[in-house]
């Protein structure tokens, strides 16, 4: 699916059931009946916006743990000077990899390596930032050649991870008898992840829209793959990561878990933080709610959406989440998307979500 066709799925599918199971069949610029800047936040299924409000925040939504796990600490923005000529550079597509135990389970005893790299077929690989890289254990290695990057890293607890950009070569150094400049340029991209607990490759039809995780062990060890692509003229894109854990407060119907983390950029950039919950409303339907806000805690978004299992005979299965956010003044702002799996045999004890998201363009 090309991002293109996703935006249409976003806003005329997603958009249109996150109205209908709030019993509500109109484009809600404006909520005359519940003043959602100013209430009272009470969790509710079956409220158009989950029953939070449009209100800042304090930073990181004063939660420690949000903060320590999802902040800007730990992730480094990374100059590489590869060569990028003759390649496509109107195009490039956004990587994020994240690899080790998505959950971040502090009861991992024991330390994976993950010492590998990525290696691009007819492309060039140009690295954008480390993720949570402890240094000089974690490190990148010095390239050899503008198609790979490599690194040396070792998860435990947590999780390592690369944002990369990918540009698709234009190999047009010489015409033959009968060939056109397109059949010699237009050579397929492909991108190799090879590490020791999993190698894997990924052809260009599936790079145009990538969102899956990996389950290489029992212990909850896992590889999440996440792309965005960023098309001329169009509106901003990005990456969301984070975790669910149980609900804590359970009196209040329906509530299954709830769900943390972060919002960036395509590059990576941290551009604050996403909460919320998720469950079963009174329509027997699977949503979830939450707002996100920026780094100072102000306002940007409230979220609402639909889940689901990616294999409905498995309910350990990973899963699938799609939505969109409102501003303060409840205007459709834009659309989100990705995958969201257990990290463990029963999902007692949660899991992680990887995404991303797209502003939606006024054009």
């Amino acid at each position: 699916m090309n991002t293109r066709r996703w935006w249409f799925n976003v806003t005329m599918v997603t958009l249109a059931s996150v109205w209908a199971f709030a019993g509500c069949d109109h484009a809600t610029d404006t909520d005359t009946t519940n003043d959602v800047s100013s209430r009272e936040e009470k969790v509710d299924l079956d409220d158009t916006y989950g029953g939070y409000n449009a209100s800042d925040e304090k930073p990181g939504f004063d939660d420690p743990t949000l903060l320590a796990a999802y902040g800007p600490d730990g992730d480094v923005a990374i100059t590489d000077d590869v060569d990028t000529t003759r390649t496509d550079r109107r195009r490039p597509r956004f990587l994020m990899i994240t690899w080790g135990n998505l959950r971040a389970d502090s009861l991992v005893t024991f330390a994976t390596d993950w010492t590998g790299g990525l290696c691009a077929e007819n492309g060039v690989v140009r690295v954008v930032r480390t993720i949570r890289f402890e240094e000089p254990r974690d490190h990148l290695v010095p390239r050899t050649s503008r198609a790979c990057v490599e690194w040396v890293s070792h998860t435990q607890p947590s999780f390592d991870g690369v944002i990369v950009a990918l540009y698709k070569t234009m190999n047009c150094d010489s015409l033959t008898d009968g060939a056109t400049v397109d059949s010699l340029c237009d050579q397929p991209l492909s991108v190799t992840f090879k590490t020791g607990p999993l190698t894997i490759t990924f052809t260009q039809e599936e790079l145009a829209d990538l969102h899956r995780v990996i389950p290489v062990d029992d212990a909850g060890n896992a590889v999440a793959f996440n792309v965005v692509t960023r098309e001329p003229g169009v509106c901003a894109n990005g990456f969301l990561a984070g975790q669910r854990k149980p609900w804590d407060d359970r009196t209040e119907r329906g509530v299954q878990e709830f769900f943390r983390g972060r919002w960036v950029s395509e590059n990576g950039l941290h551009m604050g933080y996403l909460r919320g919950v998720y469950g079963i409303n009174r329509r027997d339907e699977h949503v979830f709610f939450g707002k996100w806000i920026a780094q100072s805690g102000r306002f940007r978004g409230l979220l609402a959406g639909h889940y689901g299992l990616l294999d409905e005979t498995d309910t350990r299965a990973d899963g699938w989440f799609e939505g969109v956010w409102f501003s303060r003044q409840l205007r459709t702002m834009g659309g989100l998307r990705g995958v969201w799996g257990t990290s463990d045999d029963d999902g007692k004890e949660g899991g992680f979500f990887r995404g991303a998201w797209r502003e939606r363009c006024e054009t």
